[in-house]
């Protein structure tokens, strides 16, 4: 039962969205699975993990927060959600380099992995889908952004939450959350979500 009610509160939530913005959303996540939540936490890693290859550092993203930055910036403003959907992190990364040791895995925030990864990915591609819809297609007349300056750390990595998004729009600068997280691990940065203020 409590499997089917957060089964159903996700669909919900995914389908609250628009035609329009549907159109623009990233391509589907697959192979997300079906959520037990009475197996132990080591057999629901397990599970999670299968069919994925095992990697040990961040890929598809950049080597420093501006420059993943900009690229975020690129890629709203031209629609390119392959670039987008490689600067986020992906299931792999998650399982394997973030989750087992976040406080996710461990009370009294305890939460199973596919459960976990699956909130992620709906507010993700609720957020991203607004923010292409809004501002994709044209230029974002981009002025920088800020994040602060003491990083957090968890699960082995480095997060800098509530960065804000600095740009023009019919000639007032607006200062927005457009993604969230910045995660870094050796030097390489992605977004942990897309979740925004939109």
């Amino acid at each position: 039962m409590k499997t089917l009610g957060i089964t159903c509160i996700l669909l919900a939530t995914l389908a609250c969205s628009s035609g329009e913005a549907r159109e623009a959303a990233l391509p589907p996540v697959t192979n997300v699975g079906v959520v037990d939540s009475i197996l132990p936490l080591e057999e629901a890693l397990r599970r999670f993990r299968r069919d994925l290859v095992e990697t040990t550092a961040l890929k598809g993203g950049a080597a420093s927060r501006d420059e993943l930055v900009r690229r975020f910036v690129r890629a709203v403003e031209i629609r390119d959600t392959t670039a987008l959907r490689q600067m986020l992190l992906s299931r792999a990364e998650y399982a394997w380099l973030y989750y087992p040791t976040s406080t996710f895995s461990r009370e009294p925030y305890y939460q199973m992995p596919q459960l976990n990864w699956l909130l992620n990915v709906a507010s993700s591609e609720k957020g991203i889908t607004r923010v292409v819809t809004r501002f994709g297609g044209r230029s974002l007349e981009y002025a920088g952004y800020e994040c602060p300056e003491i990083a957090r750390t968890d699960g082995g990595l480095s997060f800098r939450d509530g960065c804000v998004l600095s740009f023009e729009q019919a000639g007032a600068l607006r200062r927005m959350r457009l993604f969230g997280s910045i995660i870094e691990r050796d030097g390489q940065y992605k977004f942990y979500s897309y979740a925004n203020d939109l």
